[in-house]
């Protein structure tokens, strides 16, 4: 998929690599930034050329995104993966300007805005990040250029990507356990919660829920009273949940939405099954919708803290 990716790592990582070679570089039809030779470290070019990646494109030539598509996808790829090596605000604010210049024309608008959206948004991506994909819906909400109508899916998108967010306080519930008892989310006291929504018939719930249970460092801070796993079902099968919960670990927290006040109260977007949050002891949401990669990187890079 990153075809670019060698080239731009490399020039980032060359600090004294000339800015005629960069103005040189280019790939499929599509011209780097010249970055200025004054810059001498990783972090300025960096975020020099996240600034000015789109400097030498076209934004005007809207045959571009029906003749050479794929130089479009590919170069904007490769400047999402840039977003890596600068801090979140340069990132959203360079997003924010593309979508400016992208507005130039219709075309090129919605081009920008459903590349984006397959590579911020879309569950299968390994580039996912809702957290900058909010100024590009913030921008299509903002155009004078769309309709009502093409406005629908951008605002359901950006009520859904703004809801439980990263820094923000996870929603509170109330969920049953087996033994009939009513607890809240927010009354677990461990400095962190794994809240994990999953479904008995969901065949990557119960992958994912094995390798949970085999996570050594998962289980060491659960039973050092670190971490609570908090497994909750929002459907309504209780005898399902019911024949599931019996063969779970004994030391996580399993629960049902009986009142299904997770669906009716939309308190949680869950776009598919299973559906991980990561919480601190305030329930702050330190990751969304996580992935047991993130889990796994978050965990490893933070062991030593959670000892």
């Amino acid at each position: 998929m990153n075809k670019l990716l060698p080239i731009l790592i490399g020039i980032v990582g060359h600090l004294f690599i000339s800015s005629d070679l960069m103005a040189q570089s280019a790939t499929n039809g599509f011209t780097l930034p010249a970055i200025p030779d004054t810059l001498q470290t990783v972090e300025s070019r960096s975020s020099y050329l996240v600034a000015h990646y789109w400097d030498r494109f076209s934004f005007a030539d809207s045959l571009q995104f029906m003749n050479q598509p794929e130089m479009v996808e590919q170069a904007l790829v490769d400047y999402v993966d840039l977003f890596r090596l600068v801090p979140a605000a340069e990132a959203e604010n360079s997003l924010s300007a593309l979508m400016d210049q992208a507005s130039v024309t219709l075309n090129g608008f919605l081009f920008f805005y459903n590349t984006l959206e397959k590579y911020l948004y879309d569950a299968t991506s390994p580039m996912r990040n809702e957290a900058l994909f909010i100024p590009v819906l913030q921008k299509m909400m903002a155009s004078n250029k769309l309709s009502d109508d093409d406005k629908l899916r951008p605002a359901m998108l950006l009520k859904s990507v703004s809801k439980n967010k990263v820094g923000s306080m996870a929603a509170d519930f109330s969920y049953t356990k087996p033994d009939g008892s009513q607890h809240q989310l927010s009354e677990v006291q461990t400095p962190l919660t794994l809240l994990l929504f999953f479904d008995p018939e969901c065949d990557d719930c119960h992958q994912v829920i094995m390798r949970l249970e085999k996570t050594d460092v998962l289980n060491q801070l659960t039973a050092d009273r670190q971490l609570t796993v908090l497994a909750v079902y929002p459907g309504e099968n209780k005898r399902l949940w019911q024949t599931m919960a019996q063969h779970m670990l004994p030391t996580w927290e399993i629960g049902m939405d009986e009142s299904q006040t997770i669906y009716k109260k939309e308190l949680y977007d869950i776009l598919g099954f299973p559906s991980m949050y990561l919480l601190d002891q305030h329930k702050t949401v330190i990751l969304k919708d996580a992935s047991l990669t993130a889990l796994e990187k978050y965990f490893g890079a933070n062991e030593n803290t959670h000892k």
